[in-house]
């Protein structure tokens, strides 16, 4: 969140245009919600559920609307909607990522039981 945070107090002219703005936001918040996921899961595979992983993708949309709030005061910058949805977006990703490693874990691990 502090890197997040950091890259938007950028004045819009200081931004390089070396990768496309929405992969850019994807990737990060992507990031983000898979690493929401280790504390909303107690950090246990177990904990890993469409509730947790709801609310990582309800916790990294709410930053990323903040996010974009945050913008209307930084120099040469301004509110998007659609960066919101890749945000969004990026977020599901990467709590999608988590929950298939999850399930996998738990596949595999089963399998030793028996």
């Amino acid at each position: 969140m502090a890197f997040i945070f950091a890259a938007s107090s950028v004045p819009g002219n200081q931004i390089p245009a070396a990768i496309w703005d929405k992969l850019a936001h994807l990737l990060v918040y992507a990031a983000l919600g898979a690493f929401f996921m280790l504390p909303l899961a107690g950090g246990r595979v177990s904990g890993v559920t469409l509730t947790t992983m709801a609310a990582a993708i309800a916790l990294s949309l709410v930053y990323g609307i903040s996010d974009e709030l945050h913008q209307m005061f930084t120099p040469g910058r301004s509110p998007d909607l659609r960066d919101v949805i890749a945000d969004t977006i990026g977020a599901a990703v990467g709590v999608g990522v988590v929950g298939a490693l999850a399930a996998l874990w738990r596949v595999l691990a089963s399998g030793r039981r028996t």
